[in-house]
């Protein structure tokens, strides 16, 4: 790949698959040096959301250009979500939507019609263009996914939901809709909610949890001076100093770390790393040569939050 990305512009905008095609990234290219390539990414309504740096003997696949890209955003609908039907307030504004089906399948789909025991949708590829136009049963599909922006991060108090399909969801702002549940679930530290749409009669539980992390939406693209500090030391100091939130991977660590550093020395990094319900849970240490990819949110943890015992 380092072939490839020395010929590429700076500021260029492209598309990064990482970990076997599991993860996938889209950002403006700031920098490339012998090791790392800099982004500064975008969400997936093109919003800046933090810089990401990758190793570049990690990258597998590289988008050069794209439908996807070249269109430069996705339209993102604010749905009514009092509205007596969303079904038809889906189908009105074609709204495009995940499914999630009885075997596990997810398509990206448009819902066309709803009557008493199925729906009607059609179904989408990578492009967006439709391939097929299906008839799903009621009891078949499992959820609907609606993509949703949100203008202010909080990260609030949450319920969590289990089904009787073994599945939890951090879920918030919930309502019902005849049969079905609807609720918020928040990705972490992103502008967008998924709005899920659940039968009722597959809800095992709902139960309250506190979240104790308080945390400052803040731009740390405006703390970096690219003539000097584009550098993955420099960026990790800066995330030191200023507390930002850092996610931090390697293809072989059983999940992605999210937490603050809380020191740096000159071949690794400690870090306090925040658990899926937004609590702090334990300590870490990793080694800069382990860093697949860093990211940095745009989210910085209030001061003394993170000195608080477990």
């Amino acid at each position: 790949m380092k072939e490839i990305l020395k010929n590429i512009k700076l500021g260029q905008i492209i598309g990064i698959y990482h970990f076997e095609d599991s993860c996938f990234t889209v950002g403006k290219i700031l920098k490339i040096d012998s090791k790392y390539l800099y982004l500064l990414s975008y969400d997936i309504n093109f919003k800046e959301d933090g810089i990401k740096v990758f190793l570049i003997d990690s990258i597998k696949r590289i988008i050069l250009k794209s439908d996807y890209i070249e269109k430069n955003q996705k339209k993102i609908v604010r749905l009514n979500r009092e509205n007596k039907d969303i079904f038809q307030e889906l189908i009105e504004n074609i709204v495009e939507i995940s499914i999630e089906l009885g075997d596990g399948s997810i398509e990206d789909a448009y819902l066309t019609g709803k009557e008493e025991n199925y729906f009607k949708f059609k179904i989408l590829n990578d492009n967006q263009n439709i391939t097929s136009e299906e008839v799903i049963t009621k009891e078949y599909l499992k959820r609907i996914k609606i993509s949703n922006f949100i203008e202010k991060e909080e990260y609030k108090n949450f319920k969590v939901i289990t089904t009787k399909d073994d599945e939890e969801y951090m879920a918030y702002d919930l309502s019902y809709n005849g049969d079905y549940l609807i609720f918020l679930e928040k990705e972490e530290f992103y502008d967008i909610a998924q709005i899920n749409i659940i039968p009722k009669n597959m809800i095992e539980s709902i139960f309250e949890i506190e979240v104790k992390l308080d945390v400052k939406k803040e731009n740390f693209y405006e703390l970096i001076d690219f003539e000097k500090d584009l550098e993955i030391i420099e960026i990790l100091r800066k995330c030191l100093e200023n507390k930002f939130l850092v996610f931090i991977d390697n293809v072989d660590f059983f999940e992605t770390k999210v937490g603050v550093i809380t020191n740096l020395e000159d071949n690794k990094i400690k870090m306090k790393e925040i658990d899926k319900y937004g609590n702090f849970h334990k300590n870490s240490e990793i080694y800069l040569d382990e860093i697949q990819l860093l990211a940095v949110k745009n989210y910085k943890i209030m001061e003394g939050n993170h000195e608080e015992k477990f």
